[in-house]
């Protein structure tokens, strides 16, 4: 949360400094926008003292929305993330020994969002908020692999194993700050997205900072 008040103070300090701007001209348009993914490292603790360290993730977001006017829109995000980790876990009852697990978690999530722009100009800066769904597999075999068998239709019969991972689906939430410059048909907006989903349980919600390049066009 430190960082999404340092860039709401910094696009405030903007947008009091900023010139008179040209007027935009996303009032009643859809839009769609597609750009590039970063997810912040972490470190967490699980029940048992196992540990877990995350690198940066990377992605790839997908969006739609509409304008009712210069300064609301709500829309439907799209979001796919892989995270490399390094986990040490501690011995379960009867055994003696930890063990150190490389790996990378996949994360999908589905979310509905909506965004307030402060100024009607091309340039603006403005805040986001939204709910959905994650799905985070940890490709962590739960299980032996199983036999299948299909026909594909240009190259005839394939065989292979399916090996089942530990995977959930949780209810998310994501709060974020950005800029945005709409230049003609097409925008730009950079933000930081804060990210939390909910396990349940003793994990609670788990937070992941994100950052956002998206580029788009209204229509």
């Amino acid at each position: 949360m430190q960082k999404i008040s340092k860039v709401i103070l910094v696009a405030a300090a903007l947008l009091a400094a900023a010139p008179a701007l040209a007027q935009s001209n996303r009032a009643g348009k859809g839009e769609l926008y597609l750009g590039p993914l970063f997810t912040d490292g972490d470190s967490y603790v699980f029940d048992g003292g196992t540990t877990l360290r995350t690198d940066t993730g990377v992605g790839l977001s997908l969006g739609y929305a509409y304008n009712f006017n210069s300064h609301f829109s709500a829309g439907i995000d799209f979001a796919w993330s892989e995270t490399d980790y390094r986990a040490t876990a501690q011995p379960a009852s009867g055994t003696t020994t930890s063990r150190s697990i490389n790996g990378t978690i996949e994360t999908s999530t589905i979310r509905f969002n909506g965004t307030y722009h402060f100024a009607t100009s091309e340039f603006t800066p403005f805040v986001t908020g939204g709910l959905g769904w994650t799905y985070v597999d940890t490709n962590i075999p739960t299980g032996t692999g199983d036999p299948f068998c299909y026909y594909y239709p240009w190259y005839g019969s394939y065989c292979g194993t399916y090996v089942p991972t530990a995977a959930t689906t949780k209810f998310s939430y994501n709060l974020g700050v950005g800029l945005r410059l709409d230049v003609g048909r097409g925008f730009f907006r950079g933000l930081v997205n804060q990210q939390w989903v909910n396990f349940g349980d003793s994990y609670g919600s788990q937070a992941a900072t994100q950052y956002r390049i998206d580029f788009g066009t209204k229509f």
